[in-house]
C-alpha cells in the first residue's frame, strides 16, 4: 500500500485508510462467491446457519471497528455489536454489505469456529498473555431464534437486554 500521495508528499490517515480498503475490495471482488455462489449462501442463510463469532473475526481481522462499521453495513448503532452476540440477525443485504466492507467471502461467516484455543496451541509462546485470554474467548456459535425468525419475516427486532451474572 501506498502511504505517497504524489512524490515527496505523504497521504494522510484518512486517505490511506481509503486506499487501504480499495485495494481489499479490489483484490476480493471475487470473494463474494468464492466457495459458495450467492444462491447456496441466501439458502443457509435463511436456514439461520450464519455464525456471529465470524463476523466478529471477520472485523477484527480488518480492524473495523466502531458507528462507522454499523453505517457502512447499512444499518444503526449498536445493530453490528447485536450481530455478534448473536441477538440480532442482518438483513441478507446488511449481510453482504459486511462481506465487502470485510473483503471476506461469504463462506466464512458459515464455517463453525475451531474448537482449538490459542493456549493449546504454539501461539503460547509467541503471544502476550492478555492477547491469549482474548482469543480463548469462548465463541458466540449461533443467533437467537427470535432473531432469525424476525428478520426472515421482515420485522424490525429489539433485542431484550443479555442479563449476566458473576457466579
Amino acid at each position: 500500500m501506498r502511504t505517497w500521495a504524489a512524490p515527496g508528499v505523504r497521504a494522510d490517515p484518512a486517505e490511506r485508510e481509503r486506499r487501504r480498503r480499495s485495494i481489499l475490495a479490489r483484490r476480493n471482488r471475487d470473494a463474494l462467491t468464492a466457495w459458495l455462489s450467492a444462491e447456496e449462501g441466501l439458502r443457509m442463510w435463511q436456514a439461520g446457519r450464519l455464525v456471529p463469532d465470524r463476523i466478529t473475526a471477520a472485523l477484527d481481522m480488518n480492524g473495523l471497528e466502531g458507528p462507522q462499521v454499523d453505517i457502512d453495513c447499512g444499518t444503526t448503532e449498536p445493530d453490528v455489536d447485536h450481530w455478534e452476540l448473536g441477538i440480532k440477525y442482518p438483513t441478507w443485504e446488511q449481510f453482504l454489505a459486511l462481506c465487502r466492507l470485510t473483503a471476506t467471502p461469504i463462506s466464512f461467516f458459515f464455517r463453525e469456529p475451531s474448537d482449538l484455543r490459542a493456549s493449546e496451541t504454539t501461539l503460547v509462546y509467541h503471544l502476550p498473555a492478555k492477547v491469549l485470554r482474548e482469543l480463548d474467548r469462548t465463541p458466540v456459535t449461533a443467533f437467537t431464534r427470535e432473531a432469525i425468525a424476525a428478520t426472515l419475516a421482515g420485522r424490525d427486532y429489539t433485542p431484550v437486554p443479555v442479563q449476566t451474572t458473576l457466579w
